[in-house]
């Protein structure tokens, strides 16, 4: 395929085409007063048949960044007298490159990725001051067969330069995993030792929660204890009391007097079955007595019933925890009700006899 591109570069004020410089397959671009800005990459890397690129003598003091990954297919470079400080560390990806001239630069040590140039068969280091690797390794370079052997001894050290480089990298990654481990495990400790500190707090939380809620349960066990004592112990206010019985005395004496009068009501009653025609005349108004009688006997009754009944409402808690006080009470109210009975068996005695008289009275 014939080659039409036809680029113009400027070198010295003039206008030049690359495809005029070059001659099978090298370019031949020595002494054209070209720059790192200056040089014309693209254009060289677009007529892929040069191979061969000769830059020697030009003003190159560093290589340009798209330099390597364009001239991957070059096999021959001269950059011999430009005055080159150092290559770029890619410098191994011209993975083609046999021949590599670098006389008289200004390099002191080269890329470590120089390895990667396994293909590489001839070189030539003279007058630059390097130091890495030294000239026992670069040797002389006087004839072709120097610059063979020190393509191969710069390999060779490169080689294990790259080796040693690598254990060091593998060391230091190794020591970071290390570190990074030991951090690790660190902060498992501590993140341990602060969930222990919390687990210790929040047990101490719970005992004192715990100590709290049997404290309360132990002061409220108490006062109930308390409370049953004092509801079982008879008190001046609970207990029975003289002026209780004396109070109550006078309600069962009402009482016992109304049995009189219902008596009294029976012996009428009696009359009047006996000697019907002498009752009515003379006790005309003995039936609105006798309604009275029983109204005055219900309203009595009721009271005391009311009475009774709203006693046992309030002491029916007392009864069931004391049973010993309600004995008590029980035999207290036994002897008001022996002593009242007895008094109203006396009243009615007393009235029966009366309101007999009066009938034998009458009947004479």
């Amino acid at each position: 395929m014939t080659q039409t591109i036809q680029v113009k570069v400027m070198s010295k004020g003039k206008k030049i085409v690359v495809k005029d410089y070059l001659e099978g397959d090298e370019f031949d671009l020595s002494l054209q007063s070209l720059t790192s800005s200056t040089l014309p990459v693209k254009e060289i890397a677009a007529i892929k048949k040069g191979k061969k690129l000769d830059l020697s003598k030009n003003q190159i003091s560093i290589l340009p960044e798209n330099f390597v990954w364009s001239m991957g297919h070059l096999v021959k470079l001269d950059l011999s007298a430009n005055g080159l400080s150092e290559l770029p560390d890619n410098f191994g990806n011209l993975s083609l490159l046999q021949h590599l001239d670098l006389f008289n630069n200004n390099l002191s040590s080269l890329p470590v990725g120089f390895f990667k140039l396994k293909l590489l068969k001839w070189l030539d280091l003279k007058e630059n001051p390097l130091e890495y690797p030294g000239n026992e390794i670069v040797g002389l370079c006087r004839n072709d067969n120097e610059c063979k052997t020190c393509a191969l001894q710069v390999l060779d050290f490169m080689k294990k330069e790259n080796a040693n480089q690598e254990k060091q990298r593998q060391k230091e990654l190794e020591l970071k995993r290390a570190k990074k481990e030991a951090l690790k495990k660190e902060l498992e400790r501590l993140e341990e030792l602060e969930n222990q500190e919390k687990r210790r707090i929040k047990q101490e939380e719970k005992a004192k929660e715990k100590a709290k809620r049997r404290a309360e349960f132990e002061k409220k066990k108490s006062q109930e204890q308390k409370e049953d004592c004092s509801q079982k112990s008879p008190s001046p206010t609970k207990s029975p009391s003289p002026r209780k019985s004396s109070s109550a005395s006078p309600d069962l004496k009402t009482v016992s007097f109304v049995s009189a009068l219902v008596l009294l009501i029976v012996a009428v009653s009696l009359a009047v079955i006996l000697k019907p025609d002498l009752v009515n005349q003379q006790y005309a108004g003995l039936k609105g007595v006798t309604t009275e009688v029983f109204i005055t006997v219900g309203e009595v009754f009721n009271p005391v019933f009311d009475t009774v009944n709203s006693q046992l409402q309030t002491h029916a808690p007392s009864i069931q925890r004391s049973i010993v006080a309600t004995g008590e009470l029980l035999q207290e109210m036994l002897v008001i009700c022996r002593d009242t009975l007895k008094l109203g068996y006396e009243l009615a005695t007393q009235e029966l006899k009366a309101f007999s008289t009066y009938i034998q009275k009458a009947s004479f």
